[in-house]
């Protein structure tokens, strides 16, 4: 209990600024009574309402206590009333609030009822759809060594394979979740380039696993089997092919005759080893882009080398709009002469490129324009020189007849590093016996 005589001298200790400890110990010292300070202080927060505190009540030593007591009591009096005028408008809020809520309920008899629909376990759509799923920049037959690249990324023959598999699986179960609201029966497959890694630079030449021979013998047995594996899943699969600049044979980018590379000749050995297969064709012009048709949309592929800069907006509208005045003349030839070689579209809407090894997806007004990813990931140039990393990473797109282009999903590709392919890498006994192995 706290004595009744030191009742005024507690408040006036405390509003002179003491700890409850203090006070305490004082009231022990003074008056024979043992308190803890928490006792003094629930009774002073339950019994003393400074509010109601005269301050002439209250005798004290100096004027400066006074000053400083004024204070105190000012700085309670402000503080409490701000907290009440709070505490009013909160209260005011909730009123508010449960109003509004009551004149919902009430008015919702008013509108219209809204249909409760019964569960349904699959969505149906008439309208057929279709995937165009690119595969570029692959790079096979480059090694990655996981040592310079700080853990982030490695490349070889055995992760390309398990890569490419997990891109084939990948892409079916996208298929088939697709499928459960739209029926999807084609598939393109655009091959974009640097299929191999190529000895166009004399550190490539060094490093590399084998001789561009063997990349392109080992790459076209895989990425064939890959195609076989998807095939039996769709009523159609095109594949257009474009070549890119690390499959040139020579060390400068040739402007006459670009096509013959190593990428122009994998693709020729994939078309072959896929022959038996019906529903899959092959589109392989000899030019640097071709123009394929998909969902009432043109497309325009090629492997983005062109493309000046880092693959900006500015650097590949530049180039689509020369392509479009190209295409364009090309269209007056055909009007003049009849028939021109390659039956390529005069026109497009859209374009995917690889080359920059990223995905990326501006918009060129027509369309939208599509930089696909790279499967090999991240390597010591782009750690070194760019100080940029980026994922292996290939994009599957989405079209429909009407909207044209209507979404994409990406596959990243090195979580499957370690997952065993079921592709078999094996190399002809005609060419191991030749030593290309």
């Amino acid at each position: 209990m706290i004595p009744e005589a030191a009742k005024d001298a507690i408040i006036k200790r405390k509003l002179a600024g003491e700890t409850w400890t203090a006070i305490a110990t004082w009231v022990e010292q003074e008056y024979g009574e043992t308190v803890h300070r928490t006792t003094v202080q629930r009774w002073y927060d339950k019994e003393v309402c400074l509010e109601n505190i005269n301050p002439d009540d209250i005798v004290l030593d100096s004027v400066e206590d006074r000053i400083r007591i004024d204070k105190k009591i000012a700085t309670y009096k402000a503080e409490t009333n701000f907290y009440k005028k709070l505490y009013e408008k909160s209260l005011r809020g909730y009123a508010q609030t449960d109003l509004l809520a009551d004149i919902i309920k009430e008015s919702v008899p008013g509108f219209t009822k809204v249909e409760v629909y019964p569960k349904k376990t699959k969505v149906s759509g008439d309208t057929p759809q279709a995937v165009v799923a690119p595969l570029t920049d692959t790079h096979i037959g480059e090694f990655i060594d996981i040592n310079q690249m700080a853990g982030l990324n490695s490349y070889d023959f055995d992760i390309f394979n398990n890569r490419l598999y997990g891109w084939a699986t990948q892409l079916l179960i996208l298929v088939e979740l697709r499928r459960n609201a739209v029926p999807i029966p084609e598939l393109v497959v655009p091959l974009l380039g640097d299929m191999v890694s190529g000895d166009i630079h004399e550190e490539l030449s060094q490093s590399n696993l084998t001789n561009c021979m063997m990349q392109m013998i080992r790459g076209a047995n895989l990425i064939a089997q890959a195609l076989m594996f998807i095939a039996p899943h769709f009523e159609s699969i095109r594949v257009p092919c474009v070549v890119g600049n690390h499959g040139r044979m020579t060390r400068k980018p040739p402007m006459k005759d670009k096509y013959m590379d190593w990428d122009y000749l994998m693709y020729q050995w994939i078309a072959a080893l896929c022959k038996n297969q019906p529903n899959i064709e092959f589109h392989i012009p000899r030019s640097f882009l071709t123009v394929f048709s998909v969902c009432n949309r043109n497309i325009l592929a090629m492997h983005g080398d062109a493309v000046s800069g880092a693959g900006s907006l500015a650097s590949i509208t530049k180039v689509l709009t020369n392509l479009r005045s190209v295409l364009h003349f090309k269209k007056g030839l055909e009007n003049e002469l009849g028939e021109v070689p390659d039956n390529i579209p005069a026109h497009f809407d859209s374009v995917m490129i690889g080359h920059f090894h990223r995905v990326d997806e501006l918009d060129i007004g027509t369309g939208s324009a599509h930089i696909c990813g790279c499967m090999k990931g991240a390597d010591e140039f782009a750690m070194t020189r760019l100080q940029a990393v980026t994922k292996p990473q290939q994009i599957v797109t989405y079209w429909h007849p009407k909207y044209g282009y209507i979404g994409k999903e990406i596959i990243y590709l090195n979580k499957y590093d370690n997952t065993k392919s079921k592709f078999k890498d094996e190399i002809p006994e005609i060419w191991a016996h030749n030593g290309y192995n």
